[in-house]
């Protein structure tokens, strides 16, 4: 969840956030978990006019080495188990491709305005809980996960008594209904025109995806990444941007910058503001994404599978084909930790 140290990759002072990049976890999220993603104070600038305009620009590693550190050491987090890999190098390898990618137009909001911007595990926690009360599952998931709606209407999913995943249904204009044992938003019965089970399809504003699942209709609010609905992604109407049409899954060079399809849209991937290139036909270097980072030096070259390593409190590890570390104590944490999952700070 590499590339090399990017150009344009702001840093903080204080409690300052960083910018916010245009990409991040749709695969390892999943459909089900972009619906989890429900923006706190979503910003045009940094999300929804990107989207708008089909853009992603990559971060700086240095800003995924920072997601990567708070989402696989943190305790508590409201967020699935299953949402990021648990070793440091895979999370940046993993995070870093799709930042990098055409997908990330439609990335998790949860990530953009609540992992990129956190500077502690505090603020991480804080932010994904959505108001949510953490101790609201108190009671609740002991054997099984148990969906939950609590009484602002978010949607909770418990897991062990702690809140696993938050969606905050009132701000996407939706009502929490828990069906067999999960919660989630949804805008009431299904109607006739829309069957249980089937293929998502676009709503008649053409911004929201709606899908009929356990009688009530679930809905994913495209507008709300700066999207629209297209009614022709590969597993039905999916989000996507409102620029040209395109087909196929071919990516061109414009110089830096990669152009691909992404749900029959067109998405340009400012390749450039991470240090990289566009991965044109013979580039030589390690592609991330849709880019490429430059060769490493002479001797300097490193296995880009290979999980991370405890050095003291520092965290070594290969990104892109660049040696890379991270050391711990740099978020306050006081030594390195490996177990069977992986290597992070502890």
């Amino acid at each position: 969840m590499g590339n090399l140290v990017g150009a344009g990759g702001a840093r903080r002072d204080g409690g300052v956030a960083r910018r916010v990049a245009g990409g991040a976890l749709l695969a390892v999220l999943g459909t089900p978990l972009v619906a989890l993603a429900d923006p706190p104070t979503p910003t045009a600038a940094t999300i929804i006019e990107p989207a708008r305009q089909g853009r992603v620009t990559p971060p700086a590693i240095e800003d995924v080495e920072q997601v990567c550190a708070l989402l696989t050491s943190c305790d508590n987090l409201p967020i699935p188990a299953s949402m990021v890999p648990r070793d440091f190098a895979a999370c940046v390898r993993t995070l870093g491709a799709q930042l990098a990618s055409p997908g990330g137009v439609a990335s998790s909001l949860l990530i953009r305005e609540c992992g990129l911007r956190a500077n502690t595990c505090a603020e991480l926690r804080t932010c994904s809980l959505r108001g949510a009360s953490p101790t609201a599952c108190t009671g609740r998931g002991k054997d099984n996960p148990a969906g939950y709606c609590d009484i602002d209407g978010r949607a909770l999913s418990c897991v062990h008594e702690r809140v696993a995943a938050v969606r905050d249904c009132p701000r996407g204009g939706e009502q929490c209904s828990v069906r067999e044992g999960q919660a989630a938003c949804s805008l009431g019965a299904c109607p006739a025109s829309i069957a249980e089970g089937a293929a998502p399809v676009c709503s008649s504003s053409g911004t929201r995806i709606l899908r009929c699942e356990h009688g009530v209709l679930s809905s994913l609010d495209c507008a709300a990444f700066g999207l629209i609905c297209a009614p022709n992604g590969p597993a039905g109407a999916a989000c996507a941007p409102p620029t040209a049409g395109c087909a196929g899954s071919a990516t061109r060079c414009e110089g830096a910058v990669a152009v691909s399809c992404f749900n029959g849209h067109e998405v340009r991937v400012d390749c450039a503001a991470a240090g990289m290139t566009c991965a044109a036909p013979g580039q030589t270097g390690r592609a991330v994404g849709a880019c490429v980072a430059p060769p490493a030096a002479a001797g300097g070259a490193c296995d880009p599978a290979a999980p991370a390593r405890c050095d003291g409190a520092t965290l070594r590890y290969c990104a892109a084909g660049q040696p890379r570390s991270f050391l711990c104590r740099t978020l306050g944490w006081s030594r390195c930790v490996t177990d069977a999952s992986g290597s992070r700070c502890g």
